[in-house]
């Protein structure tokens, strides 16, 4: 199985798995290739220590960019900018309530 770790949301290849390098946490079984969009060390290492081909991608398309409008951002994503906000939130609260907690642009 071919894995890509990529924070694109848009244009998945069939045939291929794809997983958010963020959430990384240990190799996968199965896997005969990585391709790694981005730099994320922690994961090249860990595959190459169980003899998986690594490939690694410049982090530099738009898609691979992290988004910065909260009101377009996925939960976990906007969950973190409203900590870095200091807006408090119900952890259990589903998108719509969290981006409610959005303030106005000024």
């Amino acid at each position: 199985m071919e894995l890509v770790y990529t924070k694109q949301r848009t244009g998945f290849e069939p045939g291929k798995s794809y997983r958010h390098p963020d959430l990384f946490r240990a190799v996968e079984r199965g896997v005969t290739k990585v391709v790694i969009v981005g730099d994320y060390p922690g994961i090249q290492e860990a595959y190459k220590a169980a003899d998986v081909d690594v490939e690694v991608l410049s982090g530099n398309t738009a898609e691979s960019q992290p988004e910065t409008d909260p009101a377009k951002m996925n939960k976990a994503d906007l969950q973190a900018w409203l900590t870095a906000q200091g807006i408090q939130y119900d952890p259990a609260a589903k998108v719509p309530e969290l981006k409610a907690l959005i303030p106005p642009a000024s």
